[in-house]
């Protein structure tokens, strides 16, 4: 296995392990009845999700609020600017857990209470110029 792949499987890794990988059904029980199910909320990039080496579609836990499991809106913003700039969800993904230098070197993750320090970021690093 290469250097690259392994350092990959390490940080997917260490993002499930601090916040969770959810399978589909864990998203809808989560968002509840009322809400669209996990893969409608992907489709229309209200969450983001990784296809697994076996195929599975999982979804990264800090995407959801954790008092009331509802969909941070912050996500879909940060997803729809990723798209128009060409970024598939596990790049997107991994952008949530890096060093953001627009975030003065906090992880867009640990920032989520601020939605607009992250969209404005979000702008900045994947949007295309």
């Amino acid at each position: 296995m290469s250097t690259a792949r392994r350092i990959a499987r390490a940080h997917w890794a260490g993002i499930a392990a601090e916040f969770g990988m959810l399978t589909s059904s864990e998203v809808d029980r989560r968002v509840g009845a009322k809400s669209p199910p996990a893969g409608c909320l992907a489709g229309n990039r209200q969450i983001l999700g990784v296809v697994t080496r076996a195929g599975r579609v999982l979804y990264p836990g800090f995407q959801f609020d954790e008092d009331t499991g509802q969909v941070l809106p912050v996500i879909g913003q940060v997803a729809l600017i990723g798209l128009k700039g060409g970024w598939r969800d596990r790049a997107l993904l991994q952008w949530f857990c890096m060093s953001n230098v627009h975030l003065g070197g906090a992880r867009p993750v640990d920032r989520m209470g601020d939605p607009e320090k992250v969209v404005t970021a979000a702008r900045r690093d994947l949007g295309r110029s």
